[in-house]
């Protein structure tokens, strides 16, 4: 999803104050000829009031113009600067058309809330590092597993947003599922202090829009747990899709995740390469 940032204000403000600079310049040579031909006395009133004229404009100008944020800024509101992705502003954008939308066209769209699973412990005892780390695997993942029409955002450190269109709240827990083992199962590619692999896993909360529930894209984004830091009940969802009659297929979760992972059927070679390590390490032990 492309976002477009209007031409930076700056842009426009230097434009003006180069128009000003030329005009004033033109101005008082024009009372210079004036002062000469005519009157000395009126034609240097001229002057001298031209000059604190164009000197007030131009300082205004240069007040305006650093007082109003330039496209850097702008695009900090939108886009989280390490991953790249979509920010929360622009999240809530989406949710406004989506919305109106779904409403009209009467399709399912439920957001999905992603948090890395004991995030803080993780940054504590291996350090950012590590920390971020777990961060790149997470988005890595999201990115493999989102679909192109859905909007994968970033609301805070360890938290992220999935706008998943057509799509109801069962269906939401299932790729809760997938994008959990999909996480899971795979360690983190380096961590310098770790001596054994490193795993991170992901809480996830999905919540579909019921107009008569919510009263807009503010209200909905809460209550789906995205101004939420603190780190959210995969259980709880899952004892309510369980309510709800979910049929959860381990096996096709794992086929899937290994499809999500080994697209080229590689599975195989990974598998030997790790009981290779792993008998390195127990003859090294």
């Amino acid at each position: 999803m492309l976002v477009t940032i209007p031409e930076g204000p700056k842009r426009r403000l230097a434009l003006v104050r180069r128009a000003v600079l030329f005009l004033g310049i033109i101005l008082l040579l024009t009372e210079a000829a004036v002062a000469v031909r005519f009157s000395g006395s009126a034609g240097l009133m001229l002057m001298v009031t031209t000059a604190g004229l164009g000197a007030f404009v131009y300082r205004g100008i240069g007040a305006l113009n650093s007082s109003t944020p330039d496209n850097a800024d702008v695009m900090a509101a939108f886009f989280d600067e390490s991953t790249g992705l979509p920010g929360r502003q622009q999240l809530i954008d989406t949710l406004s058309r989506d919305i109106a939308r779904s409403e009209r066209y009467a399709h399912a769209l439920t957001l999905s809330i992603v948090h890395i699973a004991q995030y803080e412990h993780l940054k504590a005892s291996w350090g950012d590092a590590t920390a971020q780390l777990a961060v790149g695997h997470v988005v890595e993942t999201l990115r493999r597993i989102t679909r192109a029409s859905d909007l994968l955002c970033r609301l805070d450190e360890s938290t992220f947003a999935v706008v998943l269109l057509q799509c109801n709240e069962r269906q939401a827990g299932l790729f809760g599922d997938r994008l959990a083992l999909a996480v899971g199962n795979r360690p983190l590619k380096s961590a310098s202090k770790a001596k054994v692999p490193l795993y991170v896993g992901v809480d996830t909360n999905a919540v579909e829009y019921d107009a008569i529930r919510f009263r807009g894209p503010l209200d909905f984004l809460s209550f789906a747990g995205g101004d939420v830091v603190a780190p959210l009940l995969s259980q709880s969802r899952r004892s309510n899709l369980a309510r709800k009659g979910a049929m959860i297929d381990a096996q096709e979760l794992r086929e899937q995740a290994a499809i999500d992972y080994y697209p080229g059927g590689q599975m195989k070679d990974f598998a030997d390469a790790y009981r290779e390590a792993r008998n390195r390490n127990r003859h090294a032990g």
